[in-house]
């Protein structure tokens, strides 16, 4: 009997202890907050496409003309310092042109389209005007597509992030004190990423633009606004 109520005082004591050691802390006080950073940096590089097209009675005499013509306007381009891997096909199509009759009639084909559209990097931004200046002389039917990049924006992205968690940083020392409490230990920091969007035009100029002669076409870069925000949370004391 007594090993009986020994073992029953045992497992009594020994059943208590599991729940004390559940016991939950009280939660620790925090402050989240989210900051911003800006960097505007001006462009360094462009890219423009230049487009060609051509029509003709086959689709072959299409083809090969707008290649002939799309070919004088990159060796142009090439003789103005572009090199060849500046140089990328963004689009290159050859489809038939319809006639609809009507009164029930079939559709007919009228002759063929050829657009071939190549996209340029223009690593000095004051050749950009130049540039497009000389396609358009050479055979180019259309300019669009412009948009200005820089080639710091890995920096400057890292920079707007240092400014978005000094942001957040004094957002956060402002709140605690309002509540009482003294910022205390980082708990976690988390980087939004947000792509840089680059500078765009709606550039649409014609062959007649080359026959004009007013110096090179106008180009103004701008400027780009890199922007990165961050979400901070951190412990408060008293």
């Amino acid at each position: 009997m007594r090993t009986i109520i020994i073992g029953s005082l045992l497992g009594a004591f020994f059943g208590v202890a599991p729940v004390t050691a559940q016991q939950t802390a009280p939660p620790v006080p925090q402050v989240v907050t989210v900051g911003r950073g800006d960097v505007d940096i001006k462009p360094d590089r462009a890219q423009v496409l230049f487009s060609v097209e051509t029509r003709a009675s086959t689709a072959a005499t299409a083809a090969a003309e707008n290649s002939r013509r799309q070919r004088a306007v990159l060796d142009t381009l090439q003789q103005l310092g572009v090199a060849p891997d500046q140089l990328q096909t963004a689009y290159l199509q050859v489809t038939p042109e319809m006639v609809y009759p009507g009164q029930g009639l079939p559709p007919k084909v009228s002759g063929y389209l050829a657009r071939n559209s190549v996209r340029v990097e223009v690593l000095k931004l004051d050749q950009t005007g130049i540039l497009v200046d000389a396609g358009l002389a050479k055979g180019s039917t259309g300019i669009g597509g412009l948009q200005f990049y820089s080639s710091k924006e890995a920096e400057s992205r890292r920079e707007a992030l240092s400014k978005a968690v000094i942001a957040a940083r004094l957002d956060a020392e402002v709140m605690a004190k309002a509540a009482g409490y003294r910022l205390g230990e980082l708990l976690e920091i988390i980087g939004n990423q947000q792509p840089s969007s680059p500078v765009s035009f709606g550039m649409e100029l014609r062959s007649a633009r080359a026959s004009i002669d007013t110096g090179p076409t106008p180009v103004n870069p701008g400027e780009i606004k890199i922007s990165q925000t961050v979400t901070v949370r951190w412990a408060v004391k008293m």
